[in-house]
């Protein structure tokens, strides 16, 4: 099987329109992994009010996205693509959007958020 560059945001638009039709959070969730089988190991979210963000916490979006983005590492993985152990998803309303970074970007984004 070829790897399909579209998969990614065709999961994600499905996610959105499953869990966030009315959701107004907007923010970003940091992920990597040092897996050996580049399974997912640690995501930061940081979003603008911490009130939506607990309601995406406590949702079936972080269940489903936590899923989806171990399935999504994992065939960046198989398929040899770059940066296939981290990145940084965007959510803005119902909008997601998934960018694969390095896992430089990944930590100083990571550190620079907390400290902010």
């Amino acid at each position: 099987m070829n790897y399909d560059p579209n998969f990614d945001q065709a999961r994600l638009d499905q996610l959105a329109d499953q869990c966030l039709t009315n959701n107004t959070a907007k923010g970003k969730v940091i992920f990597l992994s040092d897996a050996e089988d580049n399974s997912l190991d640690v995501a930061s979210w940081r979003f603008e009010d911490s009130d939506q963000m607990e309601v995406l916490l406590k949702s079936e979006f972080k269940v489903y996205l936590m899923g989806l983005l171990d399935n999504l590492m994992i065939y960046r993985a198989m398929h040899n693509q770059l940066n296939a152990r981290q990145g940084v998803l965007y959510v803005d309303g119902d909008q997601l959007e998934l960018k694969w970074i390095s896992r430089e970007d990944a930590e100083v984004l990571r550190v620079a958020d907390v400290d902010d």
